[in-house]
């Protein structure tokens, strides 16, 4: 049987054929793994800090860029919870944290709000609503991320919050609860806990 003759143009197929494969790896790369890489940070988004342990430190700059530490408030019960001030959502939070600010004091609870915002704009923030809690400023976010509050969204808190006891262990962990609800929840569990 006679040999086959290859095409003419045979060489330059072949390196055709190799540049697409490379091509095709190369999205590969570029593409679908950074897509995986993003889709398994959005799936670890959705969970908070677990129950029962020790909350995370960090220090941070408040409304009147005085650094606060979660630990200056060991011995008191304390509510770290997330926001973004532009949100609608926020607003509302604020207004019933702080209409019930007299009564969480009463159960021995201080509040501290982190978000990605300005020492600045946290001043005109607090000012506006009259807010006399300390909002944090984490413009990097790396607290936002260390507790788990960071969203798919850039820049954008999730509405997570953390009751933390005394002696600094996460109690309770809240995701997503509107602002009324939210109120009651804190206050009932904090009462719960201090009764037990």
């Amino acid at each position: 049987m006679p040999e086959r003759k290859l095409p003419a143009n045979h060489e330059l197929a072949k390196k055709v054929q190799i540049a697409i494969v490379k091509i095709v790896l190369g999205m590969i790369v570029v593409m679908v793994i950074p897509a995986v890489v993003m889709l398994s940070m959005i799936v670890n988004n959705g969970k908070p800090i677990q129950i029962g342990k020790e909350v995370p430190e960090f220090i941070l700059p408040n409304q009147h860029n005085t650094n606060v530490s979660v630990k200056d408030y060991l011995g008191h019960w304390c509510l770290v919870y997330f926001y973004n001030e532009g949100r609608p959502e926020s607003l509302i939070q604020a207004r019933r944290f702080r209409d019930n600010y007299s009564s969480f004091q009463d159960l021995d609870l201080q509040l501290i709000g982190i978000s990605y915002d300005s020492v600045p704009s946290h001043r005109e923030f607090s000012e506006r609503l009259n807010i006399t809690h300390s909002l944090l400023s984490d413009p990097e976010g790396d607290i936002i991320e260390e507790y788990s509050a960071n969203s798919s969204m850039n820049h954008l808190a999730r509405n997570l919050s953390y009751l933390i006891d005394t002696r600094g262990i996460i109690k309770q962990v809240y995701v997503d609860l509107p602002p009324d609800e939210h109120v009651r929840a804190i206050a009932e569990d904090v009462h719960r806990f201090t009764h037990l």
